[in-house]
Parts: C-alpha cells; structure tokens; sequence
C-alpha cells in the first residue's frame, strides 16, 4: 500500500510553527523589554525618593497651608546652598531634625509667603525661634533674652503710666551663671565567689560662676487720679501687679506707694529645659552661639527687678 505525502500542507504547517515561534520570541523579547524598563523605572523612582527622603523639601502648598505647623525654630538660608538638585526645584526650603527639635531652613526669597514677623529683620544664617505670646513672630536667637528684658521694663512703665503714677523705679539686680557639662565614665567592678561582673556609668556634673550686676531705672509723669487697667503680657500672671492694680483701680482707700519685688522666674523668657534644647539643637547645626541659652535662663530665673510706685 503507498502512502502519499501532502508536501504544501506540511510546508503550510512547517511555515506557521515558524511564524508563531517568531512571534512568541518578539512577545519574549517585547515582554523582557518591558520588564527591564519597569525596572528602570522604579529603580528611578526609588533613587527619586531616596532623595525626597534625603533632602526633605517643603513647598509651597504644604507650608501655607492651614494643617501645616510651623516649627518652634527657623533658620533663614540662601535658596542657592540647594540649587540645581532636582527634588528642591520650587521648593520654599526643607525641614530637619536636630537633637529632637524640628527645624525649618526657609530660603530667604520666602519670607514673606506668610504673615511672619522676624526681630530683628530676617538675615541669611541667622536663628530664629518662636515667640512665646505670638505663634507668627521670631525673635533671633542672640537676641531673645535682651528683647523679653526690654519689653518687661517697658511694661512695668506702661503699668506705672496707667495707674496714674507720678513716680516709678524699676531696679534691676541679677547674677550671671556659666554652666560647664561634662560626662565621665566611671567603671564599676563587683565580685563574688561565683562570678565577677563589670559596669560602667556616667556621670554628669555642672559647675557654676557667678558675678552680681545691677541697675537701676527712674521714671517720672505728671500723675493723674483715673487709672486705667494696663493691658499686660509678661505680668499677666504676676500676683503682685495683679494686685497692685487692683488696689489702685479700687477707688476705696486708694494706694500711695508701693515697692515690689518681682522674682525673675515669674517671667521667664522660657524654661532651662527649653534653652538646653536650643543650645544642642544649634550646636548640632554647626553654628556657634555668642552665649549659652542655658546659661541665659539660669541668669534669669535668679534676677529680681525690685518695682517701687508712687502716686
């Protein structure tokens, strides 16, 4: 019996086993490509936010926006100490952590994006921290202990003015601190008849410096019998002036004269713990501070202004 061969079928077949596995090899090679491109892509992206990560931008929609709260410390920059990196581009400046304070460096172009006050004017590297009677006013930091003096001895004024005072003295007596940390390790051995273990601790020890300054202001007015209740912001909570004015505004049996004195920590600027944290976090940043904020509090905390009132 012969058996006949269909040669056109078989080549027809033979031609489409070709054509398809040319076609699962583009479809291979299409989908290799595809793979290495995602790759590249995400490799891409993943380098991208690695920067984000890095370089921590802040724009401008975040900044002003009303869920945005704006660190306790600023420190004013050049926008060019980041120019040319791509993740900043249109960027206002980026935030940062240092000694566990959140710290925002703002470009020197922005700012006046927000309603903020600087004092004394915004200045490239300068410090600035937050106002403790006013969220959207800085005070350099240098100059933080100076400004709350000024403005404490203006208020006293401004409270003798309104009661009605022919005669004010405000004396000024405070003692300067100069604290040095240090820590020591200090290796601590103990045995027994079994075992022999060893520690180790650390010591932390501060020493102080003092020297006495004084002063002593003398304001006089023309006096009037219609007193007016001062508007106050670092004697608010001061039981002495709160009282005096009381007395005063009374009417009854109407104060002549009266000496105060007002403990400095009554009016603190802001407490040690927050002055040690300013020094780390500007110690850390690389800056050096003309005077330890530490060392500033302490010296606040142990002043007296001894307050004398006459009508």
């Amino acid at each position: 019996m012969a058996i006949e061969f269909d040669t056109k079928k078989g080549a027809e077949k033979f031609s489409n086993f070709l054509h398809k596995a040319s076609d699962a090899g583009k479809n291979a090679m299409v989908a290799v490509q595809e793979s290495a491109t995602a790759m590249s892509e995400k490799a891409k992206q993943d380098s991208y936010l690695r920067r984000v990560k890095k370089y921590n931008p802040l724009f401008p929609d975040v900044y002003t926006s009303d869920c945005f709260n704006l660190p306790n410390m600023i420190v004013i920059v050049d926008d060019a100490v980041r120019r040319g990196i791509d993740v900043c581009e249109g960027a206002i400046g980026w935030l940062s952590n240092q000694n566990g304070m959140e710290i925002l460096y703002l470009y020197d172009e922005a700012i006046n994006i927000r309603n903020l006050q600087f004092i004394p004017s915004a200045t490239c590297d300068a410090i600035y921290y937050v106002d403790s009677f006013d969220r959207n006013r800085y005070i350099r930091t240098d100059c933080i202990f100076s400004k709350a003096h000024e403005e404490r001895l203006a208020e006293l004024k401004h409270v003798a003015h309104s009661l009605g005072a022919k005669f004010c003295s405000i004396e000024i007596s405070e003692t300067s601190h100069t604290v040095n940390r240090f820590s020591k390790k200090i290796a601590l051995t103990e045995k027994s008849a079994a075992t022999k273990c060893s520690e180790s601790a650390e010591s932390t020890s501060s020493y102080q410096d003092s020297s006495q300054r004084s002063g002593r202001i003398t304001v006089e007015f023309e006096g009037r019998n219609e007193p007016r209740k001062p508007k106050l912001k670092w004697f608010a909570h001061d039981d002495n002036i709160k009282r005096l004015i009381e007395m005063r505004c009374k009417g009854d049996n109407t104060i002549k004269s009266e000496t105060l004195e007002l403990a400095g920590a009554s009016s603190a600027t802001m407490s040690q713990k927050t002055a040690y944290a300013i020094d780390g976090a500007i110690s850390k940043m690389g800056f050096k501070a003309s005077a330890s904020m530490e060392n500033q509090a302490i010296t606040e905390n142990t002043s007296k202004l001894i307050f004398c009132i006459e009508f």
